[in-house]
């Protein structure tokens, strides 16, 4: 008898980390003078999985070698040895004047930046991949923090306190709260480096002691490219990109050197409590609507659930592209000109959330 073997291979398959983010409407495309830069890119996770099966006229027997998959940061992209899988920790924390420099915000994976007064801003860090000593200094909560945790399933949620009307719709979002006035002194305690309010600081190990193992773990937030990956071709080299919150002056530019788009304040490098320039590898432009707050009528409420315009900004470059959120519990999701998702390198990512033609591009230097 003669046999006959077929070898069969089924397939293929490359696996990579898919997309998401955050929401709001609006946008405006300037452009002023700097100077330029390049990048590389760091990789996200990419599994290849093998399957080769052999059969024959005998019994059938299969072979299956399979790589594992790579597990990476929600937030950053970056590979893991293991899945981390405690729940996201978003907190306030402070911009005003007295307030710089915080502290472990260079150690955030996510911050957004949201008006909070008519012409201040402040911060809604989220803290994930990392374990952080010293952050803040934390301050209060505002009814535009709430669409930020409620697609981040069951995050956790530190401030410091918050106005009446604030605190009651608080317990209606999908959250644990882990404020100064529920968790108190097991998570919080004030440096006598800086005055009130402006001194309250926190660190994850007692915030997820304070927790209990309560909190879900968080969907990704974003795609990222692989190792190699080109940009889009609607990708343009820019220099930086200049945001105007009314009171508050911010701009971004490339460092070469740093790999990442070094901010300023007021004309001022912004650094950290430790003096490292805050320099994150992607920025995302996200321009969105305010609202007035039930709360306070002093206070703009962010609506970051809907659709509008953004600029990303990575590896030197910005992309022109469109946010959807269509619901409060739906990541957001960022599309290049051509349609397709925008990848980011893997690390850092601040989002500046500022009204429709308050921001310009800066394509070219002064020189």
């Amino acid at each position: 008898m003669s046999s006959r073997h077929t070898l069969l291979v089924t397939s293929v398959i490359v696996l990579s980390l898919a997309l998401a983010a955050c929401s709001g409407a609006g946008t405006s495309l300037l452009s002023r003078p700097t100077s330029p830069a390049t990048s590389t890119t760091l990789p996200p996770a990419t599994t290849t999985i093998v399957v080769v099966t052999s059969t024959t006229t005998s019994p059938p027997t299969t072979t299956t070698t399979e790589t594992p998959v790579v597990p990476v940061a929600q937030f950053t992209g970056e590979e893991r040895t293991q899945p981390i899988t405690r729940p996201a920790f978003l907190v306030k924390i402070d911009n005003h004047q007295r307030a710089r420099p915080q502290w472990g915000i260079n150690q955030a994976d996510v911050v957004f930046e949201e008006l909070v007064e008519a012409n201040m801003t402040r911060f809604a860090a989220i803290f994930h991949s990392r374990n952080v000593t010293d952050i803040g200094p934390v301050r209060s909560a505002r009814t535009g923090d709430f669409e930020l945790l409620s697609n981040l399933n069951t995050p956790l949620f530190g401030n410091s306190g918050g106005n009446p009307t604030v605190m009651r719709l608080l317990d209606e979002v999908d959250m644990v709260l882990v404020g100064d006035t529920n968790v108190g002194r097991a998570a919080y305690r004030r440096t006598d480096e800086k005055d009130a309010p402006h001194n309250l600081l926190t660190g994850t190990g007692e915030i997820y002691a304070s927790a209990d193992g309560r909190g879900g773990t968080p969907p990704q937030m974003f795609s990222y490219r692989s190792q190699g990956d080109p940009l889009p071709p609607s990708a343009q080299p820019i220099v930086g990109v200049d945001i105007d919150y009314g009171g508050y002056q911010v701009t971004y530019r490339w460092d070469d050197v740093l790999q990442g788009w070094a901010r300023t304040q007021e004309d001022t490098d912004h650094v950290d409590h430790d003096g490292v320039q805050i320099a994150p590898e992607n920025v995302i432009v996200q321009f969105v609507k305010y609202g007035q707050s039930v709360a306070y009528a002093g206070s703009p409420e962010v609506k970051i659930v809907g659709r509008g315009e953004a600029w990303v900004l990575t590896k030197g470059h910005l992309i022109a592209a469109t946010w959807n959120r269509p619901t409060s519990t739906d990541i957001a999701e960022f599309r290049d000109v051509d349609g397709a998702t925008v990848q980011l390198t893997p690390g850092r990512t601040w989002i500046a959330l500022p009204r429709s033609e308050t921001a310009l591009v800066v394509e070219t230097s002064e020189e």
